[in-house]
């Protein structure tokens, strides 16, 4: 199956061709899973109409609705009307009605949120919810972690496991991997999710944020492992907060931390400062969802583990 990552240019030029989404065909239909964001709609539309050319778009699958996946709907749906949307039950209340979701993103992210795009209501009519597809070739699985809504979808003989995997990277030649956990995060869920997905037998397969096709088993794996170092590191006693420091400075003392010691994230300390700056946005996210989740745990007495 030929794969073709659409990337779409938002309006903020440090974050380069991150966000988008993947065109391919199958059983002579046309699907995009993913949409980038909000402000990079337009030039992904465009983008995809010279691939499509002429021809219209049938699917857009959504791994999860967060809005650097969901953000390119408004757009599309300008440009096909008639296009289906596959989105996992729980989200697609989201998707008719999006103000909460929109409160939600500007809450995580921040003056960030611009960039992502107030979403545009999606006609109920057009959205299909996860337990209801039925597409031949395509097998749909529930893979919460990321987000309590995230799916993975495999189209033919090729996964699309979009954040599931976390955002794998390869560098001269080796795979390395950068967390998903932003809050509110479920370490146990997340795991859960990562031994579904390694029980389906070694495909191609794409991952969140990354054009090119990733070892699919090797990822995992990695992934895997790569979580449970994070979780030992951020349960250490030194990790804790200290009674002099705020919370914000101590999720820069965790950032740093895991910037230091977790080696997939090492080789990023070599980029630019503007690209060394954008992993450190969203590694810092994802350290926040780690430390909101022990501290819930610690407030409630025991492990919380339950899907959000």
């Amino acid at each position: 199956m030929n794969v073709e990552f659409i990337y779409g240019t938002p309006n903020r030029p440090e974050f380069g061709q991150m966000f988008g989404g993947w065109f391919t065909e199958h059983n002579g239909q046309t699907f995009l899973i993913d949409c980038g964001v909000g402000t990079g709609g337009q030039s992904l539309v465009e983008r995809l109409a010279g691939r499509l050319d002429g021809r219209k778009l049938d699917y857009v699958l959504l791994t999860h609705i967060h809005m650097d996946h969901a953000g390119g709907l408004k757009e599309i749906m300008k440009r096909w009307p008639d296009v289906k949307i596959l989105t996992h039950e729980k989200g697609l209340r989201h998707l008719v009605s999006p103000e909460r979701l929109w409160l939600s993103t500007r809450e995580v992210m921040g003056e960030l949120a611009e960039m992502y795009g107030e979403p545009a209501p999606v006609a109920r009519s057009s959205i299909i919810p996860h337990t209801e597809a039925d597409l031949p070739g395509l097998a749909i699985f529930e893979t919460p972690g990321h987000a309590p809504h995230h799916l993975s979808f495999r189209l033919g003989e090729t996964m699309f496991a979009g954040e599931a995997g976390g955002c794998p990277y390869i560098l001269n030649g080796r795979l390395y991997n950068r967390p998903a956990t932003p809050p509110r995060y479920f370490p146990a869920t997340t795991i859960r999710s990562i031994d579904v997905l390694l029980k389906e037998k070694e495909c191609p397969a794409y991952f969140g944020h990354t054009h090119e096709m990733i070892p699919y088993h090797e990822c995992l794996e990695l992934y895997r492992a790569q979580l449970l170092f994070w979780e030992d590191l951020l349960r250490r006693p030194e990790s804790a907060r200290r009674e002099d420091e705020s919370a914000s400075d101590h999720l820069e003392r965790m950032t740093d931390s895991v910037f230091q010691e977790d080696d997939n994230l090492k080789p990023l300390n070599a980029l630019p400062p503007v690209d060394l700056w954008r992993e450190r946005y969203f590694m810092r996210n994802s350290v926040k969802g780690f430390l909101d989740y022990l501290a819930e745990e610690a407030g409630s007495g025991g492990t919380n583990n339950n899907a959000g």
